[in-house]
């Protein structure tokens, strides 16, 4: 990045500001604006770059939400509450859209591996080492020695049925996965889920499944909640 931008978003975010401070009294933007001071424009916290929207004639968006979201995030060890977040599951990118000095709306990009968490609208997310080896973001859905994670992305595709050359993004997309015994477990239908566990624990989930009319592909996250739970609560002699 060339001087001259390094020094326009130091200015921008040493005198913009958000309405919440945390207890310290320092915002996320106060606090990115200090990294820039002590750091320069390559503080871990910011990738160095505003975030620019690239589909503006795309059908739809590559946000898990089209709106921005107030969020709580968590960076550094440090929790910041109320900051205005759009994540892009299209390219894995949390944007943090703030108000300049001059009032207008200005995004810039978090850098991924140093935010811990975060969340909106009673869904968490965390920053994980996935099964390919990689920091990613996956939904919390539950954390204990059985865990439940969702993997959320979307597809830039070109659109057939148009007449003319069009783009659009699919719908959001979940990879589900079970985590246990420190290994990732896929699992697309009620029969991959199983797979997961001991085949003496098959019966009484099996059960369970069956008397909740639980359908793995299509269930709400409070009852796969309910699942897990009751997935933890099996004897150790059963594993």
């Amino acid at each position: 990045m060339c001087m001259e931008n390094r020094v326009v978003i130091l200015i921008i975010l040493i005198f913009c500001s958000l309405s919440w401070s945390d207890a310290n009294g320092q915002s996320l933007t106060d606090y990115l604006a200090e990294c820039e001071r002590k750091y320069g424009s390559d503080s871990d916290l910011v990738n160095g770059e505003k975030y620019f929207y690239p589909f503006s004639h795309s059908d739809g968006n590559p946000f898990f939400y089209p709106e921005a979201q107030q969020t709580n995030i968590r960076i550094k060890e440090k929790n910041f509450e109320g900051e205005t977040i759009r994540y892009d599951i299209y390219s894995q990118l949390l944007v943090l859209d703030y108000k300049d000095v001059y009032g207008g709306i200005t995004s810039l990009v978090l850098r991924n591996q140093w935010v811990e968490s975060f969340s909106f609208n009673s869904l968490i997310f965390k920053s994980i080492i996935g099964p390919e080896g990689d920091f990613n973001f996956f939904q919390v859905i539950t954390s204990s020695t059985v865990s439940c994670y969702y993997r959320w992305s979307k597809k830039y595709q070109l659109n057939l049925n148009s007449g003319e050359q069009s783009y659009y993004f699919t719908d959001p997309q979940r990879e589900a996965f079970l985590f246990m015994n420190n290994h990732f477990y896929p699992f697309r239908n009620n029969k991959t889920f199983l797979r997961a566990f001991d085949e003496k624990q098959h019966k009484a989930i099996k059960q369970f499944m069956r008397q909740a009319k639980i359908n793995v592909k299509k269930i709400p996250d409070m009852q796969m909640r309910h699942l897990i739970e009751f997935c933890n609560s099996l004897p150790d002699e059963a594993s």
